[in-house]
Parts: C-alpha cells; sequence; structure tokens
C-alpha cells in the first residue's frame, strides 16, 4: 500500500506496486526478464535449487560512481529497439518522444534506497505486518522492512517510471547486453502504453491502489502481461550468439532474497507475469495486438477478469460490498490500519499461502472455494494499548453454492490454523488464536470478524446485517 492507511493492499498486498512507488518493472524481483515464464527464469538461475550467485553488497558509504556516456551505437541501438517496438506493438509515442536517463548501478541503488526511505517508514510496515498477521499471511513482528528496503535496492537492470515519464536504464559498461536490450524493449512498451492510454487514469496510480486495489492489481497484469507479450516477441528475434549472451547475464543475477520472502508475496509478485501475460495472450491469439488494444479501451477491473476473462467478457464486475465505519463501534483508542479490497486472487492466497503450511489447502481447492466471488470490503484496525487487531472481510459470493464452497474451505483452514472450534451454531463458527476468529454466513454473504473479546465481534456484528446469521 502507499502512504496512509491503504498501505498493505496497495503496497505489500498489491506487489509492492510497481516497487518503488509507481515504477514499472524496476524491483529486484522482478528483474528476471519481467517476462513470461518467471519460474522457468527462476529455475535458470539457481532459485530453485539455491545456486545463484551472490551479488556484491553496496558500500553506503562510497560515491556512486556515474554511468558512463552512452556511446553513439548504444544510442543507435536504443532507436532501432524503439522503432522495432513501436511497430511491432502498433504504438507510436507522443511527439515529444520518451525520455531516457542513464544510471550506474550505484546510482540506482542509492536512488531506490532513498526514495524508498522517503516514502516507507518502519512504523508503517510494522503496520502492514500487523494487518498481514492477522490474514495469516506472514508471522506477527516479522521483519519486512529490512525485506523491502534489500528488494528495493538490490538487481535492478531498468525500468519505466510514470511519475516522471522516463526510462530508466541501469549500466556500467555504457552499452547495453543482449538481456538489457530484452529489458529495454519491455520498458519502453510500458512507456508506449502510458502516452497512449494514460495508466493512471486507468487507476494504476497511487490513488488507484489506495481506492480500489482490486481495479490497480487487474491494470497492472495487463501492462505486465502486454509487456511481457511484446518481451517475447523481441527475444525471439535475438541471434544465436544474443541468446547465449542473454543466458550469460540470467545465470549470473542473485535471486537468493526470494527464499526470504512470504509465500504468498512471492506468488503476487508473479501475478502480473504469469496470470497477466495468460490473459494477454488470450486476446492476441485471437486478432494480434489490434485485439489487445481493445482490451485496453475496456480494461479488467478486478483479479477475477484476469483469472477468468470469459467473466470480464460477459461484463461480471465486481459488486460493491458496503463497508462501515467502525469507528464508533469500537469506541476510542482504536486507529485505521487498512481498508480496501481484497479479491478473488487475495482471498485464494489467504487459503492457500498463508504463513503456517500446516493451515494450508490444496491449490486445487483453494482455487476453487475463491471461485466464486463476487465482490468484498475489509477493514483493519488497531489499539496499541491493548495491543490488539481488529479485522472484518465482508464477501458477497455469486451464488449460495459458492458460499457454501467457501465456507466449507474456510472451516476446514481455520481448524488447521486455530485447532477445533470454540464455538459453533447456526450459520456462524468461531476459533481462538491469537484473536478471536468468527465466520458468519447469510445467503450469499460470509463475513470474518477477528477482534481480541466475543463483546468486541459482537459489536462488530452490529454493523454488518447482510451477514447475520
Amino acid at each position: 500500500m502507499q502512504p496512509n492507511n491503504s498501505r498493505s493492499r496497495g503496497l505489500l498486498i498489491g506487489g509492492l506496486v510497481g516497487c518503488g512507488v509507481l515504477a514499472l518493472c524496476g524491483c529486484a524481483l522482478l528483474v528476471t526478464g519481467a517476462g513470461a515464464s518467471l519460474w522457468y527464469y527462476a529455475d535458470r538461475v539457481g532459485l530453485l535449487d539455491g545456486t545463484a550467485t551472490p551479488r556484491p553488497t553496496r558500500d553506503p558509504n562510497a560515491t556512486a560512481q556515474p554511468a558512463p556516456t552512452p556511446s553513439s551505437q548504444t544510442l543507435t541501438t536504443m532507436d532501432e529497439i524503439d522503432a522495432w517496438v513501436s511497430a511491432q506493438r502498433g504504438l507510436a509515442p507522443t511527439s515529444a518522444g520518451v525520455t531516457r536517463k542513464f544510471l550506474s548501478r550505484d546510482e540506482m541503488y542509492d536512488r531506490t534506497l532513498q526514495d524508498f526511505e522517503e516514502d516507507t517508514t518502519p512504523e508503517e510496515v510494522a503496520d502492514d505486518v500487523r494487518s498481514l498477521a492477522v490474514l495469516g499471511l506472514v508471522r506477527p513482528g516479522v521483519d519486512l522492512y529490512t525485506l523491502y528496503l534489500r528488494m528495493q535496492a538490490e538487481g535492478v537492470v531498468g525500468f519505466y517510471d510514470p511519475d516522471t515519464g522516463e526510462l530508466v536504464v541501469v549500466s556500467d559498461e555504457g552499452q547495453l547486453n543482449a538481456y538489457e536490450r530484452v529489458t529495454y524493449a519491455h520498458e519502453y512498451n510500458h512507456a508506449l502504453q502510458d502516452q497512449n492510454y494514460g495508466i493512471r487514469g486507468l487507476g494504476f496510480s497511487e490513488e488507484g491502489w489506495e481506492t480500489d486495489s482490486e481495479k490497480a492489481g487487474a491494470v497492472q497484469a495487463l501492462l505486465e502481461g502486454d509487456s511481457s507479450l511484446l518481451e517475447e516477441q523481441y527475444q525471439e528475434t535475438l541471434t544465436a550468439d544474443e541468446q547465449a549472451e542473454y543466458d550469460r547475464v540470467l545465470n549470473d543475477f542473485d535471486l537468493s532474497i526470494y527464499f526470504e520472502l512470504p509465500d504468498y508475496l512471492l506468488q503476487d509478485l508473479f501475478f502480473p507475469y504469469q496470470q497477466g501475460l495468460e490473459f494477454v495472450r488470450r486476446y492476441y491469439d485471437e486478432g494480434g495486438w489490434a485485439r489487445v488494444d481493445e482490451v485496453w479501451r475496456n480494461p479488467p477491473s478486478s483479479t477475477e477478469h484476469i483469472l477468468h476473462p470469459e467473466r470480464y467478457e460477459a461484463g461480471d464486475n465486481p459488486l460493491p460490498v458496503p463497508r462501515p465505519a467502525l469507528t464508533d463501534t469500537l469506541g476510542s483508542g482504536w486507529r485505521l490500519l487498512d481498508q480496501n479490497v481484497m479479491g478473488e486472487w487475495y482471498t485464494y492466497l489467504i487459503l492457500a499461502y498463508g504463513d503456517d503450511p500446516g493451515a494450508r489447502l490444496a491449490e486445487s481447492r483453494a482455487r476453487t472455494a475463491a471461485e466464486g466471488w463476487g465482490g468484498d470490503s475489509y477493514t483493519v484496525f488497531r489499539n496499541d494499548e491493548l495491543n490488539a487487531t481488529v479485522l472484518a472481510l465482508h464477501w458477497q459470493w455469486d451464488t449460495p453454492a459458492d458460499a457454501d464452497e467457501f465456507v466449507e474451505a474456510f472451516r476446514d483452514y481455520a481448524r488447521r490454523r486455530f485447532g477445533s472450534a470454540a464455538d459453533d451454531g447456526p450459520g456462524y463458527t468461531c476459533w481462538e488464536g491469537d484473536e478471536l476468529h468468527c465466520l458468519y454466513r447469510n445467503g450469499v454473504h460470509t463475513l470474518w470478524l477477528a477482534a481480541p473479546d466475543q463483546a468486541t465481534v459482537d459489536q462488530l456484528l452490529t454493523q454488518y446485517p447482510d451477514a447475520q446469521p
């Protein structure tokens, strides 16, 4: 999430919002080609077997060496890539063109650290952890700040920044190797997307993540799926020698930080590049880039649309689920940590990729349980004096049968996470964990409440009449 009360779904839950406010593909976790088969690339560089080559650490007290002046041949190569991407994708730049900015790796390291530290404080990330912990996605108290700081600073090879309209090229050589040329094509396509479609106006912005993270996540999947497919096509133009160079560079990447990520976040970081790519490929296969442009003119508005394109085509848009103001209900001492929309994708991650491996449902079951998602809203509050967190997550399902399926799966998940039910009655079940967790169901509505005691749960329930049994 971004600064203020929307941090966890927009930043931590929203794939780090492009890693560095809104810079597309700039994160260390996204440097592995930023393309179709990140799992393939992860395997290639040793991520899956622990053989990745460690990257030397940067001395924070050393003066950053400036980027070398790009050679005339490098600039010509970039011009040629620009022309290829524009012709292949069928999008033209504006008359002003795309501004390039050249940074050395040290300069990029310093810039990302500075930007991250200016935009994000340890206290804000600690609040993110509290929101994620009550959802079961991370351990309480885990140090995500240090992890995110490293993620922001390591391994960036280039990105497009819609804040400034700059395409940032990171290199110490003054020329681009095969891997960097492929990445440059991907990022130049992002610049064309922005100039032709105005990605902020589509909901991919700081405000967009805060207002409707589901819509922002869907647009991010369209952005990255589009550029990942274009990247695939550009990579196919490499000669055998260029592909060998590409592979050598890729094999040198240190992606060992992946092993330190919460499992849900690893899955979420891949979402725009895997599921987003398959979404875009579906329409490209129907009618080329012209068909993809039609999708841009009517973009998806939820992760459900990305996961189930037929629902996007049917106009099955998210249902608006009311989010009551709980400040008066809770009384003094409580502060808002987060409020937004969870979506089908995160409903699935909660069930399948929580922090406790023993509580996880099989992927297929979690996927089926989340599939009937119609809409939701959630709110998280914190009382520092009581050291207590409150969660209210209200889902509306497409049909009663979908609600039945979810309730059955959630009860199994909760039993694995918390143990036997503390209370089980008509239309509700409660379990004791760090908080009291209760699931209520009425028709197509389900409500997950977590609070320090039964009295607080009962107070919260009064604000959700649709979900009362």
